[in-house]
Parts: C-alpha cells; structure tokens; sequence
C-alpha cells in the first residue's frame, strides 16, 4: 500500500491513534466498584461502538440503575479526564505518520464514539491537535460503528471519496462497516481487541502495530 496515491486518511481515536484503552478498563471497573456490581466480562464489547448517550442509555437499564443518563456521562467524564489532559499517550509512530500525511497531500480527520471534550484535552497535550482537518462524532451521524455512517460523514468533511480514502481502525466492527462502504481499511492492534485480530488481519487491506510500518 503507498499512502501517497490516498487523498485523505480517517482514523479512530482510542484504541488506534491514542493509547487510552486500559484507562476505559479502570473507568469501567470504577464505576460497577462504586454500585457493588463486579464489572459485566461483556460489558465492553456491547458498548465499544457507541456513542456515551447511548451507552449511558444501555448502561442504565440493562443494569437497573437509579443515576440519570447524565450523571453516569458525567462520572465517566470526571474518572478519565484528568488522564486525557495529562498522561494518555499516542501509539508509536501516530505523530511522525500524520506528519507524514499532511506533508503528503492527504486531508486527515478522526472519527470516533467519544466525547469532543476528551478528544480536545488528549491531542493539545500530544501538541497534534493542529494536524486534523476535521473531527466526526457518532452522534452526529445518529448511528454508531456498525454502520459507516460516521466515515462517510468523515470523508465528505474532507472532501475525499471512499474509493480515495484510508479508514485506520482497532474494532472489526468499525472496519468491517467501513470497507463495505469502499473504503481501503488498516487494522491497527490493540490489546482490548486481539480476540479479534486473525479475522481483522483477513479482512483489513493493511494490518499494522505500529504507525512506523506505514512510513
């Protein structure tokens, strides 16, 4: 693959560009502790495609709990956001390549599940905010990743069609959707989805661990 011949690239943000899955573990393991509830083994895999509205939603009533849809948003908020301004870093390599890009003609832009606020706090303390052309959110395109909603709304902010666009993602969920939509699709390696990764590897056009084999 020669990211040269791409006119725009859209990355995911946790798990794939940033480093921030283990701090989503111990939000998660925090937040059932504080209710008396062992943390659910699939809890993440049913909400990893969400937005936090709807995760908030699903949170709420699958676990009977008496917090509002906002104040377990604004718990998850609290339990992570000093992390994100602070000490959550990038994957190796994620800098140089969007570097890279950007010196290449590529548009850029992230599309993702989280929250804008974290998003913000995480690339200024990496001092790479200045890098993305745009940001998408899965609210914004009103379903989550198992759709390709929110990468079509991504490339159409950027101007660049699917045919011409690279999607990096660490879910196959996210990946599967985007390459049904035509994008070309890298799989990038995450430890909270390696269960997945043989099937990612078979599907994804490029699969990597670290941003340095795409330079």
């Amino acid at each position: 693959m020669n990211i040269k011949d791409f006119d725009g690239i859209i990355f995911d943000l946790d798990g794939t560009f940033i480093d921030s899955m283990d701090v989503w573990h111990e939000v998660d393991v925090e937040f059932f502790k504080r209710r008396n509830i062992p943390l659910p083994p699939d809890y993440k895999e049913k909400i990893k495609t969400m937005h936090f509205k709807s995760a908030a939603k699903f949170t709420k009533e699958e676990y009977n709990l008496p917090d509002s849809e906002e104040d377990i948003i604004e718990e998850w908020h609290s339990l992570c956001m000093d992390q994100y301004k602070t000490s959550v870093m990038l994957k190796d390599g994620a800098a140089e390549f969007i570097e890279f890009c950007k010196a290449n003609g590529l548009k850029t832009a992230y599309a993702t599940a989280s929250d804008d606020d974290l998003c913000t706090a995480v690339l200024q303390n990496n001092a790479i905010a200045h890098l993305f052309d745009s940001k998408t959110y899965v609210h914004e395109a009103g379903k989550d990743k198992t759709h390709p909603d929110v990468y079509l709304l991504a490339a159409e902010k950027i101007g660049v069609s699917p045919s011409k666009c690279i999607v990096v993602e660490d879910i196959l969920i996210g990946f599967k959707s985007a390459k049904k939509a035509g994008f070309t699709v890298i799989a990038m390696y995450d430890e909270s989805s390696k269960s997945d990764w043989e099937e990612m590897c078979k599907i994804a056009d490029k699969n990597i661990r670290s941003f340095k084999e795409l330079l």
